[in-house]
């Protein structure tokens, strides 16, 4: 027969045309009808889904390639313009009807449509379903917030974008809950005193990650100040003098941890002064992020080991910052000027771990305890307390860049 064109309509509602003749074309107008999903995941199953034909959908694939519809155009009368259309096979669930066998069929079909709608979560991971969903019994494996879905649970996988909005959207579901310390400058809610003035000192700079890791002054009657006219991409942020310094104390929570990601987005306005300036630190400098006086960025894990950038940061630029350390070997140092593409920094052999991290442990922002204070501009600090992934960490760099226009 000769070639007719199709109409297909996809499970998601995703529309689309294709010419087919033979029963090979036939079957792959079968798969991108299915195929709104991601084609490495391939989450469906047969019972998900059956194939119809949108003017009679009593022409149906029941068991996806048992009836006439998966046979062959030929056999089925069909017409130029005619629409194949994918439908929710609900009654399969007639024969299925555990809680659990259900919870995860609204799953996969939940995450086909995520991905249709072009969302970078949409990989499920069916353990970070609470016991009342997944009809499991309790076990190690569970949601540990057995009254609901902990933050972005399950949608736990996350891929490259562009320009997130949030650090939520950057990263994978089990990563969220690793977020320790969040600092944002933009958000003027968490500066103290409230409804400060351009200008005026600082007494507090609260933690929005939730944990309450609120920042401090910490420099004797030196404060940073906040600035709200002179804005980058429209937003305010935290400038420190030299003297000026910032401390949660102490940061328990950093006890024990192994592994590390730090984000800051700042700008130099004075390098010669200090010979070097440290823009965020522990007090023994076991984890750190520094400047030197002609511009080289340090990135630090462990009191004697350090890796260099490979250029040197500008004076009234702004940058992006990362510090990722996997717990055993490596760091990886990148610097952001949303220019060019960003410095990798990758240290060759073993690297010291902050072992002296404790209970009482400080963390600073804007310098440390020896003296060496940042002079510059502040935007936001973020900090997780695992190695987040190569996909990841380059998301919150974009989240960053995104949100101050860098």
């Amino acid at each position: 027969m000769a070639n007719i064109t199709l109409n297909y309509k996809g499970l998601t509602g995703k529309r689309g045309t294709i010419t087919a003749a033979d029963t090979a074309t036939f079957i792959s107008l079968i798969t991108l009808i299915v195929a709104d999903e991601d084609p490495t995941v391939g989450v469906l199953t047969n019972s998900d889904y059956d194939i119809a034909l949108e003017r009679d959908t009593g022409i149906t694939d029941v068991a996806n390639g048992s009836d006439p519809i998966a046979v062959g155009v030929g056999n089925l009368g069909l017409v130029n313009g005619d629409t194949i259309i994918c439908i929710d096979d609900k009654k399969n669930l007639l024969t299925t009807n555990t809680k659990e066998v259900r919870q995860l069929r609204k799953l996969r079909i939940a995450s086909v449509k995520r991905y249709a709608e072009g969302k970078a979560n949409y990989t499920y991971d069916a353990t970070s379903l609470p016991d009342t969903y997944n009809d499991n019994l309790p076990g190690a494996d569970d949601n540990p917030n057995t009254g609901g879905l902990v933050k972005k649970r399950p949608w736990v996988a996350v891929g490259a974008i562009a320009a997130p909005t949030s650090i939520q959207e950057s990263v994978d579901g089990g990563s969220i809950t690793d977020l320790e310390i969040w600092y944002d400058g933009a958000d003027t809610n968490t500066i103290v005193p409230t409804g400060i003035a351009d200008e005026d000192n600082i007494n507090q700079w609260n933690d929005k990650s939730g944990l309450a890791h609120n920042l401090n002054f910490d420099g004797g009657n030196n404060k940073p100040t906040y600035e709200s006219s002179d804005t980058q991409n429209g937003y305010g942020y935290v400038q420190y003098a030299d003297g000026d310094l910032m401390s949660i104390n102490p940061l328990a929570s950093l006890s024990g941890a192994t592994a590390y990601s730090v984000f800051v987005i700042a700008r130099s306005t004075d390098l010669a002064t200090n010979a070097t300036q440290i823009l965020t630190s522990t007090e023994n400098g076991e984890l750190s992020i520094q400047i030197d006086t002609n511009g080289t960025a340090r990135f630090k894990v462990g009191a004697s080991s350090a890796t260099t950038a490979s250029s040197t940061v500008q004076e009234d630029e702004w940058n992006i910052y990362s510090l990722v350390y996997n717990g055993t070997a490596n760091i990886v140092g990148r610097v952001n000027d949303g220019k060019l593409p960003s410095q990798n920094i990758v240290s060759a052999g073993a690297v010291a771990g902050p072992a002296a991290m404790g209970a009482s442990t400080y963390l600073y922002v804007g310098g440390d305890n020896t003296g060496g204070t940042f002079i510059g501009d502040v935007g936001e600090v973020i900090l997780f307390k695992k190695a987040l992934n190569a996909t990841e960490y380059a998301n919150v760099e974009n989240y960053l860049a995104t949100k101050w226009g860098v």
